[in-house]
């Protein structure tokens, strides 16, 4: 009977194993419960870190890994599990074995999540655009509760939501200014919300459409690059990156697009024949534009003027009149009456009114009464003017007309007004950089405020709504300036034969400026969009006897005359994104000169010559590439205060010995510092930094790029304490707004 012992033996140890886990759940009880209370202490310590770095990848618009949201949901169904367990004393058998069961599996589990966490990992990849977030709030209607609104509203919604062939495309139509661009919000919001759509894309069509910047829109929202060089084949790549999400993903695609003036052809943006489980939205003040590019008449929604009763209500709620106002009351009721519903009129004409005394409503209804409006555009066009007259600022108003020059839709930075207002000498009694660009960001908060400018999606930047640009442009022979995005047409042709002050021309298309411009009165010219090697006449700026602001803006390669050198009355020269190839030595010529930037001209020297003027205040080279500075330059501009120069493409500037002795006694003087020390075996060593109050600087390291138009004091610093103590950079830590130290 030996040869029976080795075969029960593991039998019987088998059949006792799990006889030995059951009475471990009843003896070990205890011991398993303080256990799990330990190991979810523990659990819900990474829990939280877990939380807290998918709580700013949020924040950041960056990729959460999909396992997040439901790894969180379980440690949180744990956390209600382990919560209800409690020691059991030793007389109740069953109870104490149960609770030791649902222990041991908890501790189970435990150890399955801490395994899983450490296979989640945080890219800090961006999160496309168009991508519908994970966390949501559920919407239904519109902000403003009115029930002409809210029926249109959740008809469009209903039809965003339909499966039939005929609602894939839809349309908000209405007249300008009448609110389709905000219910369009309104809608993508619900959309994402709902969580209807995985993607959402939003691009703004405007009056004039630039295909290819368009498709680089569309790309960027959904997360790709174009590399594709023509407008076919960058057309041909979007039409399969959207067959791929749509069809082999089963992606919900919507793609929004808003402002459209005339006919747009969907095959350039990949959209026609157009792919399954993807729709269309378009806003629109032309109904036949709409349905010439496939919206069928059942899926256009007409968005109308308010009610009476709305439109009042809108007029007081913005105005918040307090206690017993009689007499406001009725002038605000003939004020609404004469704005005929139109929520941009209303809205703006109320902002105005805010605040103001009695004799200012009087005498806005009087203005209204006066010219016996019969149409909307008029309407408008008189509020507009109404609320420009009630700016209290001088300063105000100009820059509100400057603004006007750029082209619609345009993300106007709040630096480039400051600039161009210097140099035209708008602001009154200011006398520095400093107090210009305090002014520069005062004047456009007041106009925000107004309803002239409003906030942009891109920091450091306003727009203005089409609507209020007409009206600046209109009023030609008052402001004396014309923004011109079609030279060939009518209306262009008659405001370059006329007298401009201020002039903006987009030279798509064209091969060199106007030779029927009359360009005696300009003060200030801004050239953009501009192929290569467009030509301007020789004798162009010789011509131009009262020019105080030239700014070139993506111009290729700009062939300046050799008469710009000559002009005397010039303070503001900018030129953003040109290919600066040729010596621009002959810039020193520029006596008045006050600002100059050469952005992203990735110049690679720096000539003497630059040092001979004088009279210059702010210096701007970022985006220079191995940037050479000639000797004397930067010891020369006695006036100088803002100095900027970050390097492209990690490419710094090549410091000599003479640069950085230079350096260091301007670091004196100097206000703003925007500056990048790496890959350098030259750096100054004595600079001063007790003046500066704006300033971007980096030693050891590259500056993150960050947003385009945005600034923040920032230090990047990778050296050793020794070397931070020596220096005294120490003194700016009380005004740093980003700080990374690394040893």
């Amino acid at each position: 009977m030996d040869f029976v012992s080795p075969i029960i033996g593991p039998i019987v140890e088998s059949l006792l194993v799990p006889v030995k886990k059951h009475l471990g759940f009843l003896v070990s009880s205890t011991k398993y419960v303080k256990k799990v209370d330990a190991r979810m202490k523990q659990l819900n310590v990474i829990a939280q870190e877990v939380q807290d770095e998918r709580d700013k990848a949020v924040e950041n618009i960056e990729i959460v890994p999909a396992r997040v949201e439901s790894w969180l949901e379980e440690v949180k169904i744990l956390n209600q599990r382990s919560n209800l367990i409690e020691a059991i004393g030793c007389f109740n058998v069953t109870k104490r074995y149960k609770v030791g069961k649902q222990s041991y599996s908890i501790l189970e589990e435990i150890k399955d999540l801490e395994d899983r966490e450490s296979k989640i990992e945080f890219t800090h990849a961006q999160r496309p655009l168009a991508e519908v977030g994970s966390t949501s709030t559920s919407t239904m209607g519109t902000q403003d509760n009115f029930e002409s609104r809210d029926l249109i509203f959740n008809n469009a919604l209903k039809a965003l939501q339909s499966n039939e062939e005929s609602h894939r495309m839809i349309a908000l139509c209405g007249m300008g200014g009448v609110g389709k661009t905000t219910m369009m919000e309104q809608l993508k919001k619900a959309v994402e919300d709902l969580k209807m759509f995985d993607l959402v894309v939003k691009v703004v069509i405007g009056e004039n459409t630039d295909p290819t910047s368009l498709q680089k829109a569309i790309a960027e929202y959904i997360g790709n690059t174009l590399v594709e060089t023509t407008k076919g084949a960058r057309a041909e790549r979007l039409r399969k990156i959207f067959e791929v999400k749509s069809e082999q993903r089963q992606k919900k695609i919507l793609v929004i697009m808003d402002d459209i003036w005339k006919e747009v052809e969907l095959t350039d943006f990949g959209l026609s024949p157009l792919p399954n489980g993807l729709k269309l939205l378009f806003t629109s003040r032309f109904e036949n534009v709409c349905t010439h590019m496939g919206v069928g008449i059942g899926s256009i929604f007409r968005v109308g003027v308010l009610s009476g009763i709305e439109a009042k209500t809108l007029f007081f709620r913005i105005c918040h009149l307090d206690g017993d106002q009689d007499e406001l009351q009725r002038i605000g009721e003939d004020i609404v009456k004469k704005c005929g519903g139109l929520p941009i009129a209303i809205v703006t004409i109320a902002k105005s009114l805010r605040g103001n005394k009695k004799e200012a409503w009087k005498e806005a209804l009087s203005n209204l009464q006066h010219h016996d409006l019969q149409d909307h555009d008029n309407i408008v066009h008189k509020v507009f003017e109404m609320s420009y007259k009630n700016l209290k600022r001088e300063d105000d108003k100009a820059i509100f007309l400057l603004s006007g020059l750029f082209p619609d839709d345009f993300n106007i930075p709040v630096e480039d007004l400051m600039m161009y207002g210097w140099g035209l000498n708008l602001f009154a009694n200011v006398h520095t950089l400093i107090d210009a660009r305090i002014r520069a960001k005062v004047c456009v908060e007041n106009l925000i405020h107004a309803n002239l400018l409003t906030e942009s999606d891109v920091n450091g930047c306003v727009k203005m709504h089409d609507l209020v640009r007409a009206f600046v442009l209109s009023n030609f022979s008052k402001v004396k300036q014309a923004s011109i995005v079609n030279h060939d047409s009518m209306a262009s042709k008659r405001l370059i034969s006329d007298s401009c002050e201020r002039i903006l021309l987009k030279c798509t298309g064209m091969s060199g400026f106007p030779v029927d411009f009359n360009s005696t009165n300009l003060s200030l010219m801004i050239l953009m969009d501009g192929y290569e090697f467009f030509k301007l006449p020789e004798d162009m700026y010789k011509r131009m006897k009262n020019l105080e602001v030239m700014s070139y803006v993506n111009m290729g390669i700009p062939r300046l005359p050799i008469t710009f050198g000559h002009t005397t009355t010039l303070r503001t020269l900018s030129l953003r994104s040109c290919s600066l190839t040729d010596d621009i030595s002959f810039l020193g010529s520029l006596c008045n000169l006050e600002t100059l930037s050469l952005v992203d001209c990735n110049i690679r020297r720096l000539p003497s010559a630059i040092g001979e003027l004088k009279k210059l205040k702010l210096l701007d080279l970022t985006g220079c590439v191995d940037l050479y500075i000639d000797q004397g330059v930067l010891q020369n501009l006695d006036s100088l205060k803002e100095l900027y120069m970050r390097a492209s493409k990690g490419r710094p500037v090549r410091f000599a010995k003479a640069n950085c002795d230079e350096l260091e006694k301007l670091s004196q003087v100097l206000f703003a510092l925007e500056l990048e020390f790496y890959d350098n075996e030259l750096q100054p060593k004595c600079m001063s930094f007790k003046n500066l109050g704006r300033f971007r600087i980096s030693i050891g390291c590259e500056l993150n790029y960050g947003e385009k138009y945005s600034f923040r004091n920032t230090l990047n610093l990778v050296a050793e304490c020794t070397e931070l103590n020596e220096s005294n950079i120490g003194d700016l830590f009380k005004h740093t707004e980003e700080l990374r130290l690394q040893n």
